[in-house]
Order: C-alpha cells, then structure tokens, then sequence
C-alpha cells in the first residue's frame, strides 16, 4: 500500500484479536478492511475534525474515532461478502469507471428492479461508482454512525440533519478513493489467504513494541520466566498441552474446558502414536499426517461437524507453541489446512457411507469360496471411469502394477475423487475387479505416509 499511516487507530493485534477469524483464516479482503479502518481514522482526524469542529457535538477523540472507524470496517466487509463478491454480476469494486447496463447483464429480478429504480432518477446509464455509493450510504455509513452515536453519546438525530450528512458523506468518499486507489490489488482475489501480511505486521509491531520497552526501562534487563520459556526447547509434549489449556488468551473458555475434546485429538496422535515426548520434536511431518491419516482412521462412524473444530484448536494450539517456546510451524499448519480442508471430511463421510451400506453376508459368503481370487492393498483412484456404473481406474502404490478398472456398488463412489487412496480388499468375478471392503479412503495428500 503507498501509504504509510501516521496513527494507528487498531493495532494488528487488537485488529486480529477483535476479528471473528482466526489468524490463519485471514484473506484480503480482511486485510484491506484492516487498512480502510486506519486510513479512515486518519482522514477523519486530520481532514474533517479539524479546528471549526472541535467542539462539535459529532467530535470524536482518538479512542472514540478507532470504534466508529472499526464498526464501520466489519459492518462494510459483511455487506461486501453478503451483496458483492462473488455472486454480483455488475461488479462495481473492480470497475468503479463503468456503468451498468441493466438490458444486457444476467441480473437477478431484485438487483434489477432496484437498479431500474435508480436508473429513473438519472439521466443515460447508471454509473457503477455510483450504484456502489448509494449501497455503502444507506446500509454501512448512516445505519453505524446512528447505532455508535446513539450508543456511546445518547444522541437521537432529526431527519436530515445537516451535521451527519456532511459527516457520511465525508466517510463516503474516503472509503470509495481509497477502494479506488489503494484497494485493487487486494480486492481482485479477496479470499486469498493474507496471512503472511498479517504476520509481518504482528513481528514488526512486536519489535516496535520491544524497542520501545527496552528504551524506556532504566534498570538492567534480565531475562524473565517467560523469556526463559521461550528458550527452553525441553518442555514436554503434556507440559505444553496443560499450559496451553490453562491460558486465558488461547482457550478464553478455559476454565469450562471448551477447548479440550478438540485439542485433545492432537495430544494423543502426539503421544501415543509418534510416541515423541518433546516439544522440540515438533514438526511440519506430524501436522501432514495428523490431519491425513490419523484423524481419518479416528472419525470411522463419527460426525464429520467435529473436523473443524478440530482445524481450529490445533491453529491455536500451533500459534501458542511459536509465541511460548519459538516453534514456528504456522505456515506449515496453514499449507496442510488449505490442502486437506475439504478433503478430510469428505474422505472420512465416504468411509461411512460405504461401511453403512456394507453387506457383512456378501463377505463370510466369499470367505467360504476359496477359488475366487482376491488381493488387498492401497490404491490410488487415477481416473473415475465411469460414473453410470460406478467404475474407476485405480493402481495398486506399493506395487507398481498397471492400472486396472474396478467397480465400487456402494453410493460411497459418488464422493471419490481422483487421487484419493483406497485400503481395501477386492475380489475378482469373472474377469472384472470389485471392491468387497474398505478400511479406509485416504485424501490424495496422505500417499508419502501410508
């Protein structure tokens, strides 16, 4: 962004503490709001609350304008991700220049009715910077300002006041230049994940925040009890789970233990299965197989909801682990979540589909037929063959064999896809493969640790 901010009125830490995400959920949509709300704050101190309005019944001092410019932020992003991005055809953000051509777009008959309307107080075509103004005025600028002046200073306005209006209007344009000049960039892929913006501006804001503690403390500085834990690389993986589930910051709910089913998971893949006894053994290999194989063969007739919960916890408990004993795998955590988000619970719903619709008969009827051929194995989906019949081209991993087709009858074929790795035992009929048992159904990602 060109510009520097000469006021924080949010810091990025009461930014992403106050955000209803968590950091690694972060986009850049959530990074522009962040930026508008300070560039906001400081056009309203140095452009509009200037010395004539001091001692207006609309001032707002330094705290006060960091509130209205943050609820404005979260009121303009909600009404960005509900009417704008995404799904609004006319696609005001990005082309602010335009005008809507109401005949020709695929416009919806709300969108359109409401645009027709407009259209008839204007003469030629509706421009979409306009279209955008009239949208931020009625349901972000005056519906934030009445709640926060009603709120914090008991003030009912009059219709029409005069005050107000000069007062939105100057929030208007702020936002609608700043959306023009500072915002494109972000606002052309808005879901995108922003967290490497954020986290360099939590380590630079950290190392301010540093500086100036170093230079305003006369006495010697002597590490602390915390500093002490940042360097002890020999706590234990127990240790760490009952600090964590014991700070207010990380688990807020931590005396009703709102945290514990979920993070738990991740304790006991930590030590029961890798058997690891350190924090510092820690690393970006235990996050991947967490989360592919583990959590797969744990949730076999389980609700899927419980998953991310379980993203969640582990992000905060992966967070914790950077800021109390410097063990940064965050962006490791952020890669394998990207990766497996859909995945895993999709995998883990075919497995129960298929073991919910298993014909226990069918298999002790083939376990006393001794001539049918069988084999059992892991194998990769390289193709779903044919959807009508529910066949797919698979390849057995550990062996190398050519590709072969094989029938899936269960209704667990439809939430296949290709890469996905079956464990399971097939049976030859006639000349054709079909599947008789599935263990498991792995995501494409857990193929390096089976």
């Amino acid at each position: 962004m060109s510009e520097r901010f000469q006021k924080t009125f949010i810091s990025v830490t009461e930014f992403v503490e106050s955000w209803d995400k968590e950091l690694y959920e972060l986009n850049n949509l959530d990074f522009f709001i962040f930026l508008m709300i300070n560039h906001l704050g400081n056009q309203l101190d140095k452009q509009f609350f200037v010395e004539h309005r001091q001692h207006s019944h609309l001032f707002l001092n330094f705290e006060h304008l960091g509130t209205i410019c943050f609820n404005i932020g979260d009121s303009f992003e909600y009404f960005l991700e509900e009417n704008c991005l995404g799904s609004c055809p006319i696609n005001c953000l990005r082309d602010l220049d335009g005008q809507v051509d109401i005949i020709e777009g695929k416009i919806e008959e709300k969108i359109k009715h409401k645009l027709e309307l407009l259209q008839s107080f204007m003469v030629g075509k509706l421009d979409k910077e306009q279209c955008l103004r009239i949208d931020l005025m009625n349901q972000v600028i005056l519906d934030s300002l009445l709640q926060f002046y009603s709120e914090e200073f008991d003030i009912e306005f009059e219709e029409n006041d005069l005050t107000l209006l000069e007062l939105s209007e100057f929030i208007e344009n702020v936002i609608v230049d700043f959306i023009r000049f500072e915002g494109q960039s972000l606002l052309k892929r808005p879901f995108d994940t922003a967290i490497e913006y954020f986290e360099e501006l939590l380590q630079n804001e950290a190392e301010e925040n540093k500086e100036n503690n170093w230079y305003s403390d006369q006495q010697k500085w002597l590490p602390t009890e915390k500093y002490q834990d940042w360097l002890d690389t020999g706590t234990t993986i127990d240790d760490a789970f009952i600090a964590f589930m014991s700070n207010d910051y990380y688990n807020p709910a931590a005396h009703d233990n709102s945290l514990a089913p979920e993070i738990d998971y991740f304790r006991r893949y930590l030590k029961e299965y890798t058997q690891i006894n350190k924090v510092s053994d820690i690393n970006e290999n235990h996050i991947a197989e967490f989360f592919s194989i583990w959590l797969v063969r744990e949730f076999i007739l389980l609700d899927t909801k419980q998953i991310s919960n379980i993203f969640r916890a582990t992000a905060r408990f992966i967070t914790f682990l950077f800021h109390h004993y410097n063990l940064n795998l965050k962006k490791e955590f952020l890669k394998y979540y990207e990766k497996l988000k859909l995945d895993l619970p999709r995998v883990i719903q075919a497995t129960n589909l298929f073991i919910s619709e298993y014909n226990l008969l069918d298999a002790v009827l083939v376990d006393e037929q001794p001539d049918v051929e069988q084999q059992m194995g892991f194998y990769k989906i390289i193709q779903i063959y044919d959807r009508l019949n529910r066949i797919i081209e698979v390849k057995n991993i550990h062996y190398g064999e050519n590709d072969f087709l094989l029938k899936i009858a269960s209704s667990a074929f439809f939430k296949l896809r290709e890469g996905d790795v079956l464990h399971a035992s097939l049976i030859k009929k006639s000349t054709d493969w079909e599947v008789l048992e599935i263990q498991y159904i792995y995501p494409s990602f857990a193929i390096r640790y089976i």
